[in-house]
């Protein structure tokens, strides 16, 4: 089963420990995700769903990966 890429992205932010070193500031963050994504209806809504590939491997028959790219940036 895939899952919600909602849930994805949330697990991938808990996932960064954005308290650093002691003396060191974080101003912007930028990671570069693979994901398989793909599309359903779930309850009659259109939902999106995502999760990391299963392979790096290009076999043919796995679903294509797309690039996911997110930034955070600190803003005073």
């Amino acid at each position: 089963m895939k899952t919600l890429l909602a849930d994805t992205l949330l697990q991938l932010v808990a996932g960064i420990d954005l308290a650093p070193a002691a003396g060191l500031v974080v101003t912007q963050l930028d990671v570069e995700l693979p994901l398989e994504v793909s599309a359903a209806t779930l309850g009659g809504e259109l939902v999106f769903l995502a999760e990391p590939p299963h392979s790096r491997w290009q076999t043919g028959f796995l679903p294509p990966v797309h690039r996911t790219r997110m930034r955070w940036t600190l803003e005073e």
